[in-house]
Parts: structure tokens; sequence; C-alpha cells
């Protein structure tokens, strides 16, 4: 067992202060953990990519998208082709819809990309934001900052049209 598969078991069976408690994964690592209690599962993977092996979890989302940052000023040529399977608001406002709705019996929420640095971290830098959640602050310097940048812009819609 890896070292960060250990850690990853340590942090979700450490009791909580107050909470709940995000984690970013490679898909490799989230394809070692079996479903648990209390921990429910956010797989991303590139468009044209096979899904995940994370099935058996009773609260879980699969999505599609780019590792794209067009938060950048000057993207370069090969991000610019990636651009239109980036995150969509769409995609955005499904994530948001899911961590809303999960129950309180969900201590954990497990997210994955292929490398578990950027659009992991990107949706976990967002909903730490959000929600508050328990995080590994270290894992999240690498976070893509455009996928940050489109849930929290979709959350503040929400949030002024539910007034």
């Amino acid at each position: 067992m890896s070292n960060r598969i250990k850690d990853v078991f340590a942090i979700i069976y450490s009791p909580l202060v107050e909470g709940k408690r995000i984690l970013a994964l490679s898909r490799a690592d989230a394809e070692r953990i079996p479903p648990l209690p209390g921990v429910a599962m956010l797989s991303i993977t590139a468009p044209g990519t096979v899904p995940a092996n994370v099935a058996g979890y009773e609260h879980l989302l699969r999505q599609s998208f780019s590792d794209v940052n067009f938060v950048t000023t000057n993207p370069a040529a090969k991000i610019q082709k990636k651009t239109p399977t980036a995150i969509t608001k769409e995609q955005a406002l499904e994530i948001h819809d899911f961590v809303q709705a999960l129950p309180d019996s969900i201590h954990t929420l497990l997210i994955h990309c292929e490398g578990g640095f950027s659009r992991s971290c990107g949706v976990a830098s967002a909903l730490t934001v959000v929600y508050g959640f328990e995080v590994e602050d270290e894992r999240l310097k690498r976070a893509n900052q455009s996928v940050k940048k489109m849930l929290l812009d979709v959350v503040k819609t929400k949030k002024k049209t539910t007034r």
C-alpha cells in the first residue's frame, strides 16, 4: 500500500472537530480505495478516457472535462485546443448540487482527477471556500484556478437568483 493511500485512510478515520473534509486524489489512488461508510466520491476524467474504476459508492458523481486553465492571460496553443472541453457552468452547478445534496452521514468527499493536483484540487479549493471543508492545504498549491473560479462564480450566481 502506498504512503498516500495510508495517509488517506488515516485522514478518513481520524475524528473531525466539526464539519466535513475533502481530499484530492489521483485516479490511481482513488481506484484503490473501496467504498467506505460516510465517504462520497467525485470522479473527474478527461474526455475520451475510460471511466475510473470507483463503482460502488452510494454517493458518486462522474464528470469529464479537460484540465484547462483559461484564467491565464496568454494561454498556450495546446491549452486553447482543449478549451471546448473545459469545465462548463452546467458541470460546476452539478458539482455544487451534488455536494449540497449529500446527507449528514457523509463526512468525507474524495475527489480525483488523473494526477490529483489540478482539476480535483480546483474543485476542492472552491468547495472549501463555499462550505468550509477541512482540507489538505499543501495539496491545493497546483489547483486549477479556472475550475475553482467557475465553481465559485456558479455558486455566487445561484445565491443571487435564490434571494
